[in-house]
């Protein structure tokens, strides 16, 4: 078992203890005057080859090649953005939720990461969650990690959502042929009509719009819900839907409110307000542009 390096990397700053030899100042992307905004993005370097963080924006894209990233592997609902990446750079992607995360999820991501070793930036959105679960998984699945290291990486990026830590604690090694007979990673993932989506959309709602009571069995995958609820009001969003300007709107709208209601439950709010301005906001929507 080879030692994890113990990295966390701001891009665009140096790292914070100056004595590791990874400290020192990462070639400087030239970009012209007046200089540029420094970025607050932050990601985590499991082992030599694989980084865990957010989703990036045009402005991290020369950090992120300054590191040597050959891959980009998104693990968020949408697709990395191919026109942020230069040829050099591949992208794959491989959507994973907020619930368990499935063994042949674990095996894909496995398989990528094994047959094909290069400088490797998983992302989910936030970068928090679900990116360093789905890796830490598939580190686990290689056999290159232990329950304890896995623990400790855990709580060090901040995965909160249970199910995720449990996915990757259960996790356990797998033999060559299973990880290499898995399904190779597409650059983009099949995507649901819109139709489909408003469908999942009411039905994690339904779980969402009152205020659980303390027996209810909805009580438990509150916050899970509402971080599938942001996903599923991302993808719609960006899914083909009526041409009326007004529709756009409505989506920016519902997923400010969702995104909202996810950070309120995470913090152990009852969220009741917000829950009511969101039923009016898909209230609203609909009226518009259900048929």
């Amino acid at each position: 078992m080879f030692r994890l390096l113990v990295f966390f990397g701001m891009l665009g700053l140096n790292a914070c203890d100056e004595s590791d030899p990874r400290s020192s100042k990462r070639p400087a992307h030239p970009v012209p005057s007046p200089p540029a905004k420094v970025s607050n993005l932050q990601f985590h370097q499991l082992t030599p080859d694989i980084f865990v963080g957010p989703r990036p924006s045009q402005e991290h894209i020369g950090e992120l090649k300054a590191l040597g990233i050959k891959k980009v592997i998104s693990v968020d609902a949408l697709p990395p953005k191919s026109s942020l990446w230069a040829e050099a750079i591949q992208i794959r992607h491989l959507p994973a939720g907020y619930q368990a995360l499935p063994k042949t999820l674990q095996l894909r991501l496995a398989r990528e990461l094994s047959m094909d070793p290069v400088k490797t930036y998983i992302h989910c959105h936030h970068g928090k969650h679900r990116a360093p679960a789905a890796a830490l998984a598939a580190l686990r699945t290689l056999g290159q990690l232990d329950q304890a290291e896995a623990r400790a990486w855990l709580d060090r990026c901040g995965v909160g959502y249970q199910s995720l830590r449990k996915s990757v604690q259960d996790a356990q090694p797998e033999s060559t042929q299973n990880i290499q007979s898995a399904m190779p990673l597409e650059e983009v993932a099949a995507t649901r009509s819109l139709s489909r989506l408003m469908a999942e959309i009411d039905q994690v709602w339904d779980r969402l719009k009152k205020v659980p009571s303390p027996d209810d069995p909805k009580l438990s995958t509150q916050t899970e819900d509402a971080a599938h609820l942001l996903d599923l009001f991302r993808l719609s969003s960006e899914t083909a839907g009526p041409v009326d300007p007004v529709y756009p709107k409505q989506m920016q709208e519902a997923i400010r409110l969702a995104t909202a209601l996810e950070s309120e439950l995470q913090n152990g709010e009852d969220a009741a307000k917000l829950r009511a301005d969101l039923r009016t906001s898909c209230r609203t929507c609909h009226r518009a542009f259900r048929n």
